[in-house]
């Protein structure tokens, strides 16, 4: 006979042991202590698990902190969420603020928030329409990034195609942007196979079609197909290979 797993709440302030549970609500502030493995969390309050936590879904509204690695097969962060190991998801939507001191491991990865990444990323589909750091490679067969507002930085990007491209905004929107931040990208390497820039400080792109349009400045450019420059582009040198 199957044990029936328990339902935990914390609508407080407490603590709670590790282990396994149905589903983890923390409505005020809560603790767990140890290793979590449960169907869903939700956290609107503020949050932290001292072990691993692994669920089906996870629903950050609130604040929370994971000291060791984050596994779901769904995590919504409309709050902040800070993991000290690695986030592994199907799905990952960073509405709000996500900071990950390992690396990410994901299917379908959307960030309209804020997103810090020390380690690396990889996913399948990356689409990020507010400001990332990616500390090491951002890898996917498909990366879009709309830049808006502050200044992304990623050490390395490998992938199938790019496009990088300014998030529309109002004229007036668009000119307050422009006077007190800096919309760009800024990389040491690029390389994929149909590469779209915008906008971008890179001081090496790669790839088999190369489009570098306005507001990039870009150091050396290989390509093998296909390249097309825009005249308010900056490259110091273009070589088919």
């Amino acid at each position: 006979m199957t044990e029936e797993k328990k339902n935990l709440s914390i609508s407080g302030s407490g603590s709670a042991p590790g282990g396994c549970y149905e589903d983890v609500k923390i409505s005020g502030s809560g603790k767990i202590q140890g290793d979590l493995i449960c169907n869903s969390i939700n956290i609107n309050g503020s949050g932290r698990i001292t072990g691993d936590a692994k669920a089906s879904n996870v629903v950050i509204s609130g604040s929370a902190v994971v000291e060791k690695r984050l596994i779901a097969e769904s995590i919504i962060i409309n709050g902040s969420c800070k993991t000290e190991e690695d986030v592994s998801g199907e799905r990952i939507q960073i509405n709000g603020r996500g900071k990950v001191l390992g690396s990410i491991h994901g299917e379908n990865v959307r960030v309209s928030g804020i997103l810090s990444v020390d380690g690396d990323l990889e996913a399948e589909e990356f689409i990020a329409e507010g400001p990332v750091k990616i500390g090491g490679l951002c890898s996917a067969e498909r990366i879009d990034i709309a830049l808006s507002g502050m200044a992304s930085h990623i050490k390395e990007i490998g992938c199938g195609t790019l496009n990088v491209h300014s998030r529309f905004t109002s004229a007036l929107f668009g000119q307050l942007l422009n006077a007190f931040s800096k919309r760009k990208l800024i990389a040491d390497t690029i390389e994929g196979d149909t590469i779209v820039l915008e906008d971008t400080e890179a001081k090496v792109v790669r790839g088999n079609r190369v489009s570098i349009g306005a507001g990039c400045s870009i150091g050396r450019v290989y390509y093998k197909s296909d390249y097309k420059k825009d005249d308010k582009a900056t490259v110091q040198s273009a070589v088919k290979e």
